[in-house]
């Protein structure tokens, strides 16, 4: 008789962190909606941008050798480099910016796809069917589900903007039960002045001054037998 033992894969922990910004942080200005649409113009320089970069990239030289083009990389020989990122950051961090400044934090696979993201996003929303958009500042839409993490460039941490497309009432766009965990964001460490100055200074103080060799003890020293 054998026993078939299932193996269930344990959640992954989010470590999710609900922040505040500190009183003192410089206020961002929100942005309409409108400055999220793309026109033509800046769609065709985004797209020679991209093609110019990516030509750049497979054609540069080689280095210390003074060819024009260099190979170009094969399908397998860009996954193995992708795997090998992978294996460095594992782990994803991302900081989503509600439209109140509240920080949502969590950690995520980085082979997670992004509608992870978004599927994580909405089940903190107090009106989860209401639509919305999460972007990489200043405006770049995070719109490809089926891309991981890694490809849509969010790893190993990314600050992510939330931003509304429907209508809605005011109010609070998270659950009372998660703002109720919200705690405040250290602000960054302020930068301490060197004390190197007045180490030195006071080893040289502390340091004690040679005494004068004595006369008597000069003259017993050099003289000649």
């Amino acid at each position: 008789m054998s026993l078939e033992i299932e193996v269930t894969e344990q959640p992954f922990d989010r470590e999710l962190k609900i922040l505040s910004p500190p009183t003192n942080a410089t206020q961002i200005a929100e942005l309409p909606e409108t400055a999220y649409k793309l026109e033509p113009n800046e769609i065709k320089k985004l797209y020679q941008s991209a093609v110019e970069r990516r030509q750049n990239l497979e054609n540069r030289q080689v280095r210390g050798q003074p060819v024009e083009r260099s190979p170009l990389k094969t399908q397998k020989m860009r996954d193995g480099e992708d795997q090998e990122k992978l294996k460095k950051y594992p782990k994803t961090t991302i900081r989503i910016r509600m439209p109140d400044h509240t920080i949502v934090q969590a950690v995520f696979q980085t082979k997670e796809r992004v509608s992870a993201l978004y599927e994580f996003t909405r089940s903190l929303l107090e009106t989860p069917e209401r639509k919305f958009v999460l972007c990489l500042p200043p405006r770049t839409k995070l719109t490809e589900p089926s891309l991981s993490f890694f490809k849509a460039g969010l790893s190993p941490a990314s600050n992510v903007l939330f931003a509304w497309i429907e209508q809605g009432e005011k109010g609070n766009a998270l659950k009372q039960e998660y703002l109720d965990l919200k705690q405040a964001l250290s602000p960054p460490p302020a930068p301490t002045l060197s004390n190197t100055t007045s180490t030195s200074s006071t080893t040289s103080e502390s340091k004690p001054k040679s005494k004068a060799v004595p006369k008597w003890l000069q003259k017993g020293l050099f003289n000649k037998k």
